[in-house]
């Protein structure tokens, strides 16, 4: 049985603009028997545990109420005997993403750091994931809903990769969306398999690494075993997009007897499959953002701003077909709803990446073309 003090040790810390209490909880016994449940409360007190919502690899997630905000947060829970610290790496990630004020598109941080036997993060509590809706769809989205995913998911990955930092998860489940007046804001989550990309200058291309990520989404060079860099998270991005699209991807579903064989197979049949079939019949933009992302070179600083352009110019065309202008909100499960006053989504502004003082040789790869509303890329 535990003794009845702890030890308490006590950092400050700013993540995304907050001042979140970093607390260290050292129970003076080593072990305790059973299961280790989740604390009733943390940080004093001030955010209360509610109900469990589910599981995952790293742990388990709690919904909560902070007392202080009077906010409903999420909490996920790690135990400290998991060797991969997942969680505490997270938490690390999100410490490079803190800016003075609260970034669009990203969950409000409250707590973050550790009560009893766990790893705790609290953050802003989120809706459904686009994994959840397309599901609710049918299984697949229109070119209008798909498009619309499309300019805020770029919005959320040029600010993640203006902090150095690439996510090296992208798949629907990692993109939720908002509650309340912020129904219709996309936001991008997990941020434990993410990684630094800059650090004073970018990381050198290596091989021989094992697959990190999805591989239902994850990159010809991710399959390869290459370091991911931000061309990795714009191809994920286009993979994800067709998937919504077709509602499933040529390598879904394909059988194996290991993990190894199975991944094996994924990348042959990506590799295997053409462009012009994997994007038959869908909007050209689709493909062209594909092909883009495909011929990024590792180093290569992508050119955020023409490929959103891109996605207004497919919005545009699908006005005009339709006859009415298209909201932000105009998603398909938010048809026909009494959604109240919403929350506009910020103007989209240009964001500094750590190479834009490099070489105009690393500069924004890819030529506009005003004829059809695209771009090629250059070899």
């Amino acid at each position: 049985m535990c003794c009845q003090g702890s030890s308490l040790v006590t950092w400050n810390r700013t993540i995304l603009g907050s001042s979140i209490a970093l607390v260290l909880h050292r129970p003076c016994c080593a072990k305790a028997s059973g299961k280790a449940k989740v604390p009733p409360s943390l940080n004093n007190g001030q955010i209360q545990i509610q109900k469990k919502l589910g599981a995952g690899c790293f742990g388990e997630v709690y919904r909560g109420f902070h007392t202080g905000t009077k906010e409903d947060v999420a909490i996920k829970f790690e135990a400290l005997q998991n060797q991969s610290l997942q969680l505490r790496h997270e938490g690390e990630m999100l410490n490079l993403l803190r800016l003075p004020t609260q970034p669009q598109g990203f969950a409000k941080f409250f707590f973050f750091g550790q009560e009893g036997n766990f790893n705790c993060l609290a953050m802003e509590f989120l809706g459904k994931s686009l994994e959840d809706h397309v599901q609710l769809c049918g299984g697949k989205f229109s070119s209008k809903t798909s498009c619309l995913v499309a300019q805020q998911v770029l919005m959320r990955i040029e600010y993640l990769h203006s902090r150095g930092v690439v996510h090296r998860d992208i798949k629907p489940e990692n993109f939720m969306f908002g509650v309340g007046n912020k129904v219709h804001h996309l936001y991008l989550i997990d941020f434990g398999l993410s990684k630094r990309y800059w650090d004073k200058k970018h990381v050198p291309s290596t091989q021989k690494l094992s697959l990190t990520g999805t591989a239902r989404y994850a990159s010809l060079n991710a399959h390869r075993g290459f370091e991911q860099s931000r061309r990795d998270d714009l191809e994920a991005i286009g993979h994800m997009l067709l998937y919504f699209l077709r509602s499933s991807l040529p390598w879904s579903g394909l059988e194996a007897r290991t993990k190894k064989e199975k991944y094996q197979k994924i990348k042959e049949k990506k590799e295997s499959t053409e462009l012009s079939d994997l994007c038959q019949g869908q909007r050209e933009a689709f493909q062209a953002y594909l092909e883009y992302a495909r011929n990024l070179g590792f180093k290569d600083r992508p050119d955020y701003m023409m490929l959103r352009k891109q996605f207004a110019n497919l919005r545009a065309l699908l006005e005009r077909e339709e006859g009415n202008p298209i909201q932000d909100w105009d998603f398909e499960w938010l048809q026909g709803k009494e959604l109240g006053e919403l929350e506009p989504l910020l103007p989209y502004d240009t964001l500094e990446q750590p190479d834009d003082e490099q070489a105009p040789s690393e500069r924004p790869r890819g030529l506009c073309c005003f004829r059809c509303g695209g771009f090629q890329v250059r070899n």
